[in-house]
């Protein structure tokens, strides 16, 4: 055993060192995170960027160094067109948000103070004019293949759509309104949305005004998106679900429940809070299924498990409710001809596996959003139970029928007969 000079021994010297250096508080998880291991290990390509690297996360990487070059050319043609913007005074206000930003990510981002602002810089101001240029197209240059290939748009608006691959959205929202045109519709809240619009897996979301405040509170582009889609949900989930705990005991696939002679339905103008079950039919919110779409719905449920335990989870929980519902082809077949999803995808195989991997590794929330779905849906299936378990053993002949109606006459004159008795000894 070694023992230091002073008689102690060195393990306690050791333990006593960390336990000193330890910080007094547990700081707050970055809103800007590595996706947990037991998410990536399900698909890891739907976490990585295809094409631009947006944040620190993934810089560097080969497959993503191509649009380092056409960020810099988005800048010069930024700072060409607003003659009074300056290099030096977008700096000047990186820097004064530089350590604010650096704790948005995981301490292991090694980037000294002159790349991390430079990084701010490109990647800021590259993202304010795609979405500039994407709606003003008479902003962009003649020769921007961004916007000459349909595919090269499509694989940014999908990485823009990661939860490694962002900035925090104060950084955006100060790079755009120093570089704001008189235009009204130049507005951050708008142009973000409308370059990302047709990445929503649904065809129908509840969409708050893009001026209200609670879009402020958003943490970066994707954080803006599920802002936008579930922003005003919370109030409609208590409502609907009663705050219940998760008590539901048995799930049901599609087939399932076809064969329990419960309906499945697409209802457009539905969302995700109110999924129903009245009078023998579900209703669910229609699916728009791409080959992006399992990829946005992880990086949500991702985004999802940063948040505290007490944090509704909704499209983690809608992501399990669908897990529930497809567990062969034949549950997809069965959705898409009830008009609850549209194939983009391909084969319905491909729909089964994209969901059943969904399902996986994931935590829901513990006030479950469809708790009244399941347990009306199990005390649906026990009603029906007992009636089929009474059917078989009274009904199940022409002779046990009769006898079960000649025991309720019997039973009724019985009555009768008391009835008539009593009266007579009373009068």
């Amino acid at each position: 055993m070694t023992v230091m000079a002073e008689g102690k021994d060195s393990v306690i010297v050791r333990v006593e060192y960390l336990v000193n250096q330890m910080p007094s508080f547990t700081p707050s998880r970055p809103i800007i995170d590595k996706v947990d291991h037991h998410l990536r290990q399900v698909n890891e390509k739907d976490f990585e960027p295809q094409i631009v690297c947006i944040g620190p996360i993934h810089r560097g990487k080969d497959h993503v160094k191509g649009m380092e070059l056409h960020k810099l050319r988005y800048l010069r043609h930024l700072l060409q067109r607003r003659d009074r913007l300056s290099i030096e005074k977008c700096v000047l206000e990186l820097r004064n948000l530089e350590e604010k930003a650096r704790l948005c990510y995981p301490t292991s981002i090694n980037l000294d103070e002159d790349e991390f602002v430079l990084m701010l810089l490109l990647d800021g101001c590259f993202i304010i004019e795609l979405i500039r240029n994407y709606w003003f197209d008479d902003l962009r240059e003649n020769n921007d293949h961004i916007f000459q290939f349909d595919q090269i748009l499509s694989q940014i608006r999908h990485d823009l759509m990661l939860l490694e691959n962002q900035l925090p959205f104060f950084v955006l929202n100060q790079l755009f309104n120093m570089t704001k045109m008189e235009d009204p519709e130049d507005s951050i809240y708008h142009l973000l949305l409308f370059f990302v619009k047709d990445i929503f897996p649904w065809s129908d979301v509840s969409k708050p005004d893009p001026r209200s405040d609670i879009l402020l509170n958003a943490d970066h582009l994707l954080g803006l998106v599920y802002q936008y889609c579930f922003s005003f949900s919370s109030k409609y989930f208590i409502e609907n679900n009663g705050g219940k705990q998760n008590n539901f005991v048995q799930t049901f696939s599609a087939s399932e429940l076809k064969q329990s002679g419960i309906r499945l339905k697409g209802s457009k103008g539905i969302t995700l809070w109110n999924i129903t079950f009245m009078d023998g039919v579900v209703k669910l919110p229609p699916l728009n299924v791409s080959d992006k779409t399992g990829s946005i719905l992880r990086n949500l449920i991702a985004y999802e498990q940063c948040f505290p335990n007490d944090h509704p989870k909704y499209v983690t929980d809608f992501a399990f409710l669908m897990h529930c519902l497809i567990r062969s082809t034949k549950d997809v077949e069965i959705l898409r001809r009830r008009g609850i999803i549209s194939n983009f995808l391909g084969s319905d195989d491909m729909i089964f596996l994209m969901f059943n991997g969904l399902g996986k590794n994931v935590v829901i929330s513990s006030d479950f959003s469809y708790s009244n779905v399941f347990e009306s849906v199990n005390e649906h299936n026990r009603r029906r139970r007992w009636m089929g378990k009474m059917k078989r053993k009274y009904f199940n002949a022409p002779w046990a029928v009769i006898s079960v109606i000649g025991a309720a006459m019997l039973l009724l004159l019985t009555f009768i007969q008391t009835v008539v008795c009593v009266l007579s000894y009373t009068k």
